[in-house]
């Protein structure tokens, strides 16, 4: 936090424009954090005008559309993406490890996506206190049990090439089936305290156990969506991130293309009003009409949409009466209204 204080501190006197409107209370600390890195003479006019717009949330992305204009072309760009990518991990005080992860766009968004779908599954698994752990304990997720295994009924295909299964594991040692998990236990790590039916860990939470859930060997089939607009100024994935066309490229032969229908006001088509959860094309829609922020608290994390009025009322999914909500919000408003 404080090379951070330090850098943005160095660099304020080198950007006018940016320094005057944080002194004049314009712009944020939080965007001037993002600004200061990327700012120069050239540009700092077009990015402070970005920042006036948009939220801190969305500001680097819209930053790196921006930017994407005057980079020299895809192939450069690709091979920087490639040149830069890294992780690199540090120990915490307390213990526990930060892991940090540089991928290029097109990798990392598909994580991204796999995570947020996953998320999603455990949040609606329903509670089996019979099938799962007792209340109080520890998922074998985060709290493996020492010198020994312990076999779940999960197979993975990210299963690691460890020793056969005849031989007997070195003491201190977790054969894979140690750590893996299923649904019903991570929902049960999610387990409402003191009987509050709405209460959920914090996204962040939620996205660490999703990660590591996927990574060490939960078998679970996900079907997730990547969407990526492809415009004549531009290419970009739909928060507005750009992806090169020779990434882009590459993604073609593994995926399946859809065609939004729209009426002759060139409004998307309700193809189905009567059904309760919104279709595909109604949530990219609703999604982009909105800037893909929620609409209470802008955040772009974990979003849902939410019929206002109440589908109990009209009895009927259209694009109009849909807003986008992150999920803590979403669940906040229908117990507001109970």
């Amino acid at each position: 936090t404080a090379r951070e204080w330090i850098r943005v501190g160095h660099s304020l006197p080198h950007l006018p424009r940016i320094d005057a409107a944080f002194r004049a209370n314009e712009v944020s600390y939080a965007k001037v954090r993002i600004l200061t890195r990327w700012a120069d003479s050239d540009n700092e006019q077009q990015l402070l005008t970005l920042a006036e717009t948009r939220s801190a949330d969305r500001l680097t992305t819209a930053v790196a559309k921006a930017l994407d204009a005057a980079d020299p072309g895809d192939s450069e760009r690709d091979k920087r993406h490639h040149h830069e990518r890294s992780l690199t991990s540090y120990t915490r005080g307390d213990g526990m490890i930060v892991i940090r992860l540089v991928l290029p766009p097109a990798i990392a968004k598909m994580i991204l996506a796999i995570v947020e779908t996953l998320i999603g599954r455990i949040a609606q698994t329903p509670l089996e206190p019979n099938a799962a752990e007792p209340e109080g304990s520890n998922s074998p997720l985060l709290n493996p049990p020492a010198g020994g295994s312990q076999t779940q009924n999960v197979t993975s295909p990210l299963k690691p090439i460890t020793q056969s299964d005849d031989d007997p594991p070195a003491d201190g040692c977790q054969t894979p089936e140690a750590v893996q998990v299923t649904l019903e236990q991570l929902r049960q790590r999610w387990r409402p305290q003191d009987d509050d039916d709405w209460y959920f860990p914090t996204l962040a939470q939620q996205g660490a156990d999703a990660f590591a859930a996927f990574f060490l060997g939960l078998d679970v089939d996900l079907t997730t969506e990547l969407i990526i607009h492809v415009r004549g100024d531009s290419n970009t994935f739909d928060d507005g991130t750009p992806i090169t066309t020779n990434a882009l490229c590459r993604l073609l032969d593994d995926s399946f293309i859809r065609l939004l229908i729209h009426d002759a006001e060139r409004r998307p088509i309700n193809a189905s009003s009567r059904r309760r959860h919104p279709t595909t094309r109604q949530k990219r829609v609703v999604l982009e009409t909105h800037n893909h922020e929620c609409v209470d608290c802008q955040s772009t994390d974990l979003l849902e949409l939410d019929h206002n009025p109440p589908y109990d009322q009209t009895q009927r999914t259209i694009i109009e009466e849909l807003e986008p909500r992150c999920a803590p919000c979403h669940r906040a408003r229908h117990r507001n209204a109970a």
